[in-house]
């Protein structure tokens, strides 16, 4: 069953619109004229969102004692800055409700893959003085076209890495497309940066085209550093080289690696904990 664009854009129009609000809530804090008014008219727009932007805001991590039952004090207590972090781990959280059989992995591993990877790439971004909430983003929403080819399936299940070492393969090879082109296509429909769309896009091989794709190649090394902490999916393990030309394109050393893994662990700790 081949997918092309028309039919992914049809399939993701039936997720939860979490994931497109995140976009445009991006877009809207980068304007320095926007007030809580508008951030909070966005997230309504969707019931489930806001219920969970709500519980998140109550979490033990913020020290805040009084508990909060308005979507306006959400926005406020926490601010812009981690408004936007709580509304992309709900999102997520929509996303990662049900297992994917078709990809033989349940609902709880996408979760922690995807907060994980948000994590790392936020920490090597930060690092190589890259954009930290750009690479969050990527990394939260780079499994996106797994939930939608699992929903396509039909009974074509990824049999395992024996038979297919690369799971970017296997779905080229049966849907003519691969899930991360798959999420590209999603997040540019939404009208994510340019930036999201092509690191997410490119991120399996960030020297796959002639441009050089500093934004892949943090992403692909988060999600090297990912593996490391044992939260990797099935078929990508291969693609995490972690490569001297990937380091050099990211300015990273492998001293900065180890420690950035480091870190990124103590964040996704910390992330998790958001949730909790």
């Amino acid at each position: 069953m081949l997918l092309d664009r028309a039919r992914v854009i049809s399939l993701g129009s039936k997720l939860a619109p979490a994931a497109a609000i995140f976009g445009q809530l991006r877009g809207l804090l980068e304007d320095p004229t926007v007030g809580v008014d508008e951030i909070v008219r966005l997230i309504r727009l969707d019931p489930a969102l806001t219920f969970h932007v709500i519980r998140l805001s109550n979490s033990i991590i913020f020290g805040l004692r009084d508990h909060n039952d308005s979507l306006e004090n959400a926005v406020g207590r926490v601010g812009f800055h981690e408004i936007f972090r709580l509304v992309g781990l709900a999102a997520t959280q929509e996303i990662c409700q049900r297992d994917l059989p078709n990809y033989r992995m349940n609902a709880m591993r996408l979760w922690e893959n995807s907060v994980a990877t948000a994590a790392a790439a936020e920490v090597l971004a930060a690092s190589v003085g890259s954009d930290p909430g750009l690479a969050y983003t990527s990394g939260l929403l780079r499994t996106l076209g797994r939930v939608i080819i699992d929903g396509a399936a039909s009974g074509h299940a990824y049999p395992g890495e024996a038979e297919w070492p690369l799971v970017a393969e296997w779905e080229q090879a049966t849907f003519g497309i691969t899930s991360a082109e798959v999420t590209a296509i999603l997040l540019e429909h939404w009208r994510f940066p340019v930036e999201i769309v092509d690191a997410v896009r490119d991120h399996f091989d960030p020297f796959g085209r002639p441009e050089s794709n500093v934004g892949a190649c943090v992403l692909n090394l988060a999600c090297g550093v990912v593996a490391r902490f044992g939260l990797d999916l099935p078929g990508e393990t291969s693609h995490w080289i972690g490569s001297p030309n990937e380091l050099a394109l990211a300015n990273v050393t492998e001293s900065v690696l180890e420690e950035c893994s480091r870190c990124a662990r103590e964040h996704y700790v910390a992330l998790c904990a958001t949730v909790v």
